[in-house]
């Protein structure tokens, strides 16, 4: 039996942490997530501190306010926000501790200020004069500092970034070195951990940039089709009648062509960008998650609470917003981290057939691209393939967690 106050959180938890390969998934998933928002502290051609002269320069933190992709913005900020939320974290923590707030309840509030710190910097440091100048933009600090004895500079653990292109390194394998008598820049000295690409770049500063472009695309396409299909399956299951039949034929209409060849029919039309994918695979991926909503209202609507509600006079949104859907979420919760596996594979598929992402933003597809061109070129194929194949499996584990969890037949 189920101790008393157990919430169906706390239910879901623990049948979640019964599964071993879906907690272990979990926990996986947190790293990913930290090299995707710790991106720029790990390879950048930017110095952290910068001796020239008298002169001391801080290029790195003013580059973090002005990168050359837009969601490399937003994990920028991401990454800023979290010292001052560390702070507050303690601090709230202990105050929370103090009054016998649950361990859950803390991780949930502390993410959600996460959230909220980030997103007040985004829009904050968006606003026109608010992001500090940064008068090196033009500046080759590599080059400069390996011409001027005088100058010295500090930086990450891998002095590459992820456009940066090197002459004469094009295809190397991993591990690669530029020879001594060839260098033209400070960072050279520092081995390509996984090898070059077509034009020199370092394939291990690539894949770090493209954890971020992967995650952003998966997360919120889902967000998208997530939204579509809740509000219109609960219409449709809600309402019945006429509203039922129109969502419901124009949910067949769209499932009749493959979801992979319409998506490519789209973006082939329209043209490929980071968003357009995202907003293209939410478009197409909502009747799914509408039919599995539709089904669940269906079965809610029949049930006691509804009638009570309606005979104290509550509004049609009230009872289906505010009563019903809760308790009919579980299966679009369940498909979530399915479909951020399926939308990482849709990208790099895309991608791989050129109808991706555009060059030089670095994504794993691209680089899947360029490797199957000539097998040679081995490394191209295995990193990518390897980083798709682990993230998708974990994201697949954590989603066959929660169906298992949710799953009221496996409760003990």
């Amino acid at each position: 039996m189920n101790q008393a106050g157990e919430s169906y959180l706390d239910i879901v938890w623990k049948q979640f942490k019964k599964n071993r390969f879906a907690l272990a998934a979990l926990w996986t998933l947190v790293p990913v997530v930290l090299i995707a928002l710790f991106a720029p502290l790990i390879a950048s051609n930017q110095p952290l501190v910068y001796f020239d002269g008298d002169a001391v320069l801080f290029p790195w933190f003013l580059s973090l306010f002005h990168p050359d992709e837009t969601v490399d913005f937003i994990f920028n900020m991401a990454m800023l926000a979290m010292v001052p939320w560390a702070v507050v974290s303690v601090v709230l923590s202990a105050w929370w501790r103090q009054r016998n707030v649950p361990s859950r309840t803390r991780v949930l509030g502390a993410t959600g200020l996460l959230v909220l710190m980030a997103g007040a910097m985004v829009v904050v440091f968006s606003l026109p004069g608010m992001a500090p100048r940064h008068p090196y933009a033009g500046r080759t600090f590599v080059e400069e500092e390996f011409g001027n004895p005088d100058a010295r500079g500090f930086y990450t653990l891998v002095p590459y970034s992820p456009r940066d292109q090197e002459r004469g390194s094009a295809f190397q394998p991993p591990l690669y070195r530029k020879p001594a008598a060839e260098r033209e820049r400070a960072s050279e000295w520092f081995p390509h951990l996984l090898g070059t690409d077509d034009i020199g770049r370092d394939v291990f500063a690539r894949m770090l940039y493209g954890t971020r472009i992967s995650l952003t695309i998966g997360f919120l396409a889902v967000g998208i089709y997530l939204s579509i299909g809740i509000v219109l399956g609960a219409l449709a299951g809600y309402f019945g009648g006429t509203t039922d039949i129109l969502i419901s034929r124009v949910i067949e209409v769209i499932l009749l062509f493959p979801s992979f060849f319409l998506i490519l029919t789209l973006v082939a039309m329209i043209g490929p960008s980071i968003y357009m994918i995202m907003v293209v695979i939410g478009l197409t991926g909502w009747p799914g998650i509408a039919r599995l909503i539709r089904g669940e209202v269906l079965k809610q609507r029949a049930n006691d609470y509804v009638t009570a509600a309606r005979a104290l006079g509550a509004s049609h949104r009230r009872v289906l917003f505010r009563h019903i859907l809760p308790n009919a979420l579980a299966p679009a919760l369940v498909a979530a981290p399915f479909g951020v596996a399926s939308a990482i594979v849709v990208e790099a598929g895309l991608s791989l057939l050129g109808f991706g992402v555009r060059p030089p933003t670095p994504t794993w597809g691209i680089l899947l691209r360029l490797g199957s061109s000539n097998y040679n070129y081995w490394w191209l194929i295995v990193v990518p393939s390897l980083a798709i194949f682990f993230t998708v499996t974990i994201f697949n584990l954590v989603g066959s967690g929660l169906r298992d969890a949710m799953d009221p037949r496996l409760r003990m």
